[in-house]
């Protein structure tokens, strides 16, 4: 296909068009599912225009949708499925519980199986509590941390994510002419369901800026139960935080008294203890996902027993954390037989295929003449229509708001030939992959790209070099 728009629409219209013509089975899907899901799908995550593929199966480092396209996985369900899809092992642990039962109103062995392993990889999980995601693991962190100082307020870091609820989402997108100074920024509620008190319980502190979280910490100190942050900010283009910003938290929290959380959801991928081995810092509270159910929902959190205590039964008005599906047997059934396989090795190989991956799409940008960057760590990476320096959310975003509708007609393409990743243009590695996957990745971001820039040239030349 030959573009040769003169606007941007024009683009976007063509590359719409064809997309469309290549999946007519997924476009047929999507107009059935409008009837049954707000804009035809069941997760905000998962939509992109003009309509997302339906996938059929999934194997290995492999998904195939309804159409007959094969294409490597690199979003591994948002970095959850760290050994690829149907892993035999994990299909047999979790084909054994099945036949014993998917759920039960009790403790099972199951449960404490998967808790020891966790906490002997992650010892500042001194004990911890299973929960269905990891939304509900960071929002249970935080009411440990309010319940156990008596203070009430959090701090965030602009651009972070930790789940779908309003403390969560709090400033999650940076808007320009809402956001604030950068030093100190203000509360932006992601949309119109938040409270009005949401800027009473929030504190947004920049992303990677010491300094600037060194004082906020300090100047609120006094009604500041806990701050959370993510050792790789994910949703906002998989940047990594400096160690010097992590232990300037850690210093800061332990001085003050104010709960540290680490929300490592996506980020135990990156070490067999962890972002927090990685970087030794020790928080006072962790919260889990993803990877450690091995691709069944779950979460978890945990730390310090004397602030696990408020969930003790016995207490005389202990949290409340009564949630039915957690620790259900098929996801602690699936969890241990990942993370027994998820040994340090394993992520070497991960972090490996992953520098490779983002070397190779930094040379695709500089062949093309775009203006692209890599951002990530070990199995993590985001792509950037920007060749500016990333170190934040503002960052990350300023170059969204550059590219326009490139970064989404960007994605198209690729999915086109074969290589399935975020709309966000997010890409990670899984175990099944070996270096002609991320070779065929980077093949397919130069292609994708020549295809682009013949246009970029009329329509949107501040994207080239």
């Amino acid at each position: 296909m030959t573009l040769q728009a003169e606007t941007i629409e024009d683009l976007r219209s063509r590359i719409h068009g064809h997309y469309e013509r290549w999946a007519p089975r997924s476009a047929a899907l999507a107009v059935k599912a409008r009837r049954s899901f707000p804009g035809g799908d069941t997760r905000m995550s998962a939509h992109y225009a003009p309509h997302p593929l339906f996938i059929d199966s999934a194997e290995g480092a492999r998904v195939r949708d309804v159409d007959g396209h094969e294409f490597v996985d690199f979003m591994n369900n948002f970095t959850s499925v760290i050994l690829g899809h149907a892993d035999p092992e994990v299909v047999r642990a979790v084909s054994r519980q099945a036949a014993r039962g998917s759920a039960v109103g009790a403790a099972t062995t199951s449960q404490l199986e998967l808790a020891e392993i966790l906490r002997s990889r992650i010892p500042s999980m001194e004990q911890l509590r299973f929960t269905a995601s990891g939304s509900e693991a960071t929002l249970m962190a935080i009411r440990c941390a309010r319940a156990s100082t008596g203070r009430r307020k959090i701090m965030k870091m602009e651009g972070g994510y930790h789940g779908s609820y309003e403390l969560a989402e709090a400033s999650l997108v940076p808007l320009p002419g809402l956001a604030g100074p950068a030093n100190a920024p203000d509360v932006v509620p992601v949309d119109a369901s938040h409270s009005p008190s949401l800027v009473d319980d929030v504190l947004v502190c920049p992303y990677n800026e010491p300094n600037a979280a060194a004082a906020l910490i300090a100047q609120h100190a006094s009604e500041l139960a806990a701050v959370i942050v993510e050792p790789v900010l994910g949703s906002m283009g998989m940047v990594p935080a400096t160690r010097e910003f992590l232990q300037a938290l850690r210093d800061e929290t332990a001085k003050h008294g104010v709960v540290l959380i680490l929300d490592e959801v996506v980020t135990l991928r990156l070490g067999v203890g962890g972002a927090q081995a990685v970087h030794g810092i020790t928080p006072d509270l962790t919260a889990l996902g993803k990877i450690i159910g091995g691709g069944l929902p779950i979460g978890a959190f945990g730390g310090r027993e004397d602030l696990m205590h408020v969930f003790h039964p016995g207490e005389r008005r202990p949290v409340m954390h009564s949630s039915t599906f957690s620790g259900n047997p098929l996801s602690m059934a699936a969890g241990a037989a990942t993370m027994q396989r998820v040994d340090e090795a394993l992520i070497d190989r991960l972090g490996t295929l992953g520098q490779r991956l983002r070397a190779g799409f930094d040379r695709a940008f500089e062949r093309a003449g775009v203006r692209g960057r890599t951002t990530g760590v070990g199995s993590l990476t985001n792509l950037h229509l920007t060749d500016a320096p990333i170190s934040n959310a503002r960052d990350a975003l300023q170059g969204m708001i550059g590219a326009g509708a490139v970064g989404g007609l960007l994605h198209l393409l690729m999915l086109e030939r074969g290589v399935f990743g975020a709309s966000r243009l997010m890409y990670c590695t899984s175990s099944p992959m070996a270096e002609s996957e991320v070779d065929h990745a980077v093949s397919a971001l130069e292609d994708s790209l020549a295809e682009l820039v013949p246009t970029l040239k009329q329509v949107a030349p501040k994207l080239l070099r």
